[in-house]
């Protein structure tokens, strides 16, 4: 297979589209009590499906640099922990401060109209990671579950790599059977459509887009040849923010897909688009913040705040949005530079130390 530079300039926009589209989507229904948040609720419940759009993008990038460096235990010891350097200080951090909420509650401290947001019986799965396998629905930061669900793919990262050694093609079956099982266990369950499913099954709703992530890096060679339309990946991006809503739910997760595969075909051959001419990939960094902190920053601004200022400033609750969104902005920024990057390096490097200590040890040969 002939290697591919790759520079990922629409998906890194992409991401961190996707994370602002959350963020509105969420923001929205603060203000649902107002007409145009009633409008924006009712017209943007689609944007939830742009976190499978990460999923598809994690599974493209952990292919393309760890694809050949998980071939033993201690290889796949390193990955899961520089993945875990990277989402677990933050989810901790916001997980943390709603326990303090959660504690003023049961205190007395202060009182909320959705106590059912913070189950202490939630807290053993959300350290661990597992709250999107089988949590209560929308406790705490909330949207960590989506975390949960990544690192359930991560773990299985490995396993997928050994399936896949002998042929590629296996990738095919990786990706169709998830969904197959997913469609067929909501039916016969009567559950909810499967990509509408976060605490309880959400790990599984995002196994075929990571799948389908891995399987575009296994056959970039061949997507890179693919003739490009112009003006498509824009198009499909635009339609789908605008009239996504009137679609049912597999379709509009299809026009999530289909958009994922567009971005990363441009970026494999290399092509300069309108929506890589707008340069939003030079916020892409700020994605996990901004994703992470939207609702601590909601929490503080658009409820307890809100409590006080709403009734005294013109234009009331409303108002206060764009400040939550100036005020998650600093945040996320803050977040990045002073946080999750001192974090993330630290926690690799005292791994790494321990890691080379225990190959030093065991390479010394023992005194007879």
């Amino acid at each position: 297979m002939q290697d591919i530079d790759t520079s990922t300039r629409h998906l890194d926009g992409l991401r961190i589209v996707a994370a602002s589209a959350v963020v509105i989507l969420h923001y929205s229904d603060y203000i649902k009590e107002l007409p145009i948040g009633r409008f924006m609720v009712d017209h943007t419940w689609h944007f939830n499906l742009f976190v499978d759009l990460f999923f598809v993008i994690s599974g493209f990038v952990i292919a393309s640099q760890y694809l050949a460096k998980v071939g033993s235990p201690a290889a796949v010891g390193r990955f899961l922990w520089r993945r875990l350097a990277r989402i677990y200080p933050l989810h901790l951090a916001t997980l943390a401060f709603y326990i303090v909420i959660a504690l003023a509650l049961h205190a007395g401290i202060a009182k909320t109209d959705n106590p059912a947001r913070y189950p202490f019986s939630d807290l053993p799965a959300q350290f661990l990671l597992l709250h999107a396998i089988d949590g209560d629905r929308l406790t705490f930061n909330f949207p960590s579950w989506s975390l949960s669900a990544e690192f359930f793919c991560y773990v299985l990262f490995p396993l997928m790599v050994l399936t896949i050694a002998r042929s590629r093609t296996v990738i095919v079956a990786l990706v169709v059977l998830p969904l197959l099982a997913n469609s067929i266990y909501a039916v016969a369950m009567g559950t909810e459509p499967w990509p509408d499913w976060i605490n309880k099954g959400g790990a599984f709703r995002a196994l075929p887009a990571f799948n389908l992530g891995i399987a575009c890096w296994l056959f970039r060679d061949r997507i890179a040849r693919l003739p490009a339309i112009p003006g498509l990946l824009t198009t499909a991006l635009v339609l789908f923010l605008i009239f996504g809503a009137q679609l049912p739910i597999m379709a509009a997760l299809a026009v999530i897909y289909l958009i994922a595969v567009l971005a990363i075909h441009h970026d494999l051959s290399g092509q300069t688009t309108l929506f890589s001419r707008l340069g939003f990939e030079r916020w892409s960094s700020l994605t996990y913040s901004s994703y992470m902190l939207h609702i601590p920053v909601a929490t503080v601004v658009l409820t307890l705040a809100a409590r006080f200022l709403a009734p005294v400033i013109p234009g009331g609750k409303l108002a206060l949005v764009p400040l939550a969104i100036a005020i998650l902005a600093a945040a996320s920024i803050l977040s990045l530079r002073y946080f999750e990057t001192p974090m993330r390096r630290a926690l690799n490097e005292a791994y790494d130390r321990h890691f080379s200590t225990r190959i030093a040890a065991a390479t010394v040969p023992r005194q007879t």
